[in-house]
């Protein structure tokens, strides 16, 4: 059984093309409903399930900033190299809810978005990605992304909770090297 939900990526693919392209450094909103396959045994959405919303919502920013095409015809892909969620508020099956996605920082080897989860304009969650650009098999850094992207890289300020959470890698003994 498929655990992916393709039917909401398929969605969000398909509703780029008739949507307004944006720069990368704007927000991007997906509008979404819990659905079956998103629930846990307590009918909301499932811990795991939002990383997986998360990951179509920034294939949603690729689609929309030419990202996507570009990292396709150059056999690029992304990985993401950390994850910190914030849970706050439950969403319920057959609730409607709104994910933003947004770059907040870049440095010389990461992008680091935001998304936020929203209902009744309330913010329900929030997930901090790191995530990095792969190509033959190597990381790469920012500059060569940008540069093969053809972007300029955002003019983003280091948030200081984004700051603690870099040095909380750092410093983690269990942290892979």
């Amino acid at each position: 059984m498929f655990t992916y939900p393709f039917l909401t990526f398929l969605r969000a693919y398909f509703a780029s093309k008739f949507t307004k392209k944006v720069k990368i450094e704007e927000e991007t909103t997906l509008t979404m409903r819990c659905g079956i396959s998103d629930l846990d045994p307590y009918l909301e959405i499932n811990n795991g399930r939002y990383q997986t919303l998360a990951d179509i919502g920034r294939f949603n920013h690729g689609f929309r900033t030419g990202f996507f095409s570009i990292a396709k015809k150059n056999k690029i892909y992304f990985t993401v190299a950390g994850a910190s969620i914030k849970y706050r508020y439950r969403i319920s099956f057959g609730e409607k809810f709104k994910m933003t996605t947004k770059i907040i920082y870049v440095d010389d080897k990461w992008t680091y978005y935001l998304h936020k989860f929203i209902v009744k304009n309330q913010i329900t969650s929030t997930l901090l990605i790191r995530a990095g650009v792969v190509k033959n098999g190597k990381l790469i850094k920012t500059k060569e992304v940008f540069k093969i992207f053809n972007f300029n890289i955002p003019k983003t300020t280091l948030p200081k909770w984004v700051e603690y959470w870099i040095k909380s890698d750092e410093n983690n003994p269990s942290f892979i090297k």
